[in-house]
């Protein structure tokens, strides 16, 4: 997940220490069917070169990026930093499924968070900037986002690796590659809303993220970002564009619609009410999946 812009006030957290709902459901549904169309084709497509990088090295990055956390962040305790302790701990509660990984944090201005994953072992990294500037609500949908990597399992694609392999990939293959990893930001920001269960809350994080601005009203964002989307999606189907998308996250525009129309059947999951609808979760899908499709044009790499 990243972000952008620092700011420079400091909030002070009031969080009560509760036992937090679990959920129970089992939530693959929330996945981007977009991302899983993609899987099976990138686990053929990959199979030579995922046969070089095996466990054990996987394992090997894990324990290296915990050793770097360990000797240059600072991990969160629940005596070092209660609020932001019971914040997080209260994501790993409503995800339930036995999660358990620590938090570190590190000094920097920009608004950025990532997990360190091998299957479902994790660390997660974040930035001081946020724990200054974001409302425990918005914490919540960035632990959730980076959660639902781990949920997912999204490290079984590790881009990053598999661009560097000396054997290295095709054009097709590389481009398939962004475009599963644009959708997995899709399908982990469905568990941020989860966590943080309000859709006002995880648009103003991607607001603050995007903007580097706090302080506007959520009904404000809210109209922006829908104007801005739809604005955003007349451009896209009435220009052509000759340039490959290589960008790792999708638009945030895009994210916030992806999290809008899927809103109501992601917060019937978090109260257990029935109200989840697979159907439902399906045409979202076609509609954000045509958007990010229009976007994904051969030609010219360009990096955003």
């Amino acid at each position: 997940m990243g972000f952008g812009i620092s700011g420079s006030s400091r909030i002070t957290y009031h969080v009560s220490r509760i036992t937090y709902h679990v959920i129970t459901m089992d939530i693959e549904p929330l996945r981007f069917s977009y991302e899983s169309s993609l899987i099976g084709v990138l686990t053929v497509q990959l199979a030579p070169v995922m046969s070089q990088m095996d466990s054990a090295r996987a394992k090997n990055l894990l324990n290296a990026g915990r050793k770097e956390l360990l000797g240059n962040a600072v991990r969160i305790t629940a005596d070092l930093l209660p609020e932001i302790h019971d914040i997080y701990h209260s994501c790993l509660d409503t995800l339930g499924g036995g999660l358990s990984g620590d938090l570190f944090v590190r000094q920097s201005k920009e608004y950025n968070a990532g997990v360190f994953a091998q299957g479902k072992k994790f660390d997660v990294l974040i930035h001081s900037a946020l724990l200054n500037d974001f409302t425990p609500d918005g914490l919540r949908f960035v632990f959730g986002h980076e959660l639902g990597h781990v949920v997912f399992e999204h490290s079984r694609f590790p881009v990053r690796d598999i661009l560097s392999n000396s054997g290295g990939v095709s054009a097709d293959t590389a481009d398939l590659l962004f475009r599963w990893s644009r959708a997995t930001e899709v399908s982990a920001d469905r568990v941020g809303l989860l966590c943080c269960g309000k859709l006002t809350s995880a648009a103003k994080a991607l607001f603050q993220t995007s903007s580097g601005l706090s302080g506007i009203d959520s009904d404000r964002i809210l109209r922006s970002f829908r104007r801005q989307y739809e604005e955003l999606e007349a451009q896209i189907r009435s220009v052509k564009d000759t340039r490959s998308w290589i960008c790792s996250h999708p638009m945030i525009p895009i994210r916030f619609k992806a999290l809008e129309l899927a809103a109501l059947d992601i917060l019937a999951l978090r109260q257990q009410s029935g109200g989840f609808s697979r159907k439902g979760f399906q045409h979202v899908d076609q509609q954000i999946a045509a958007i990010l499709e229009a976007l994904d044009v051969n030609g010219i790499p360009w990096a955003c």
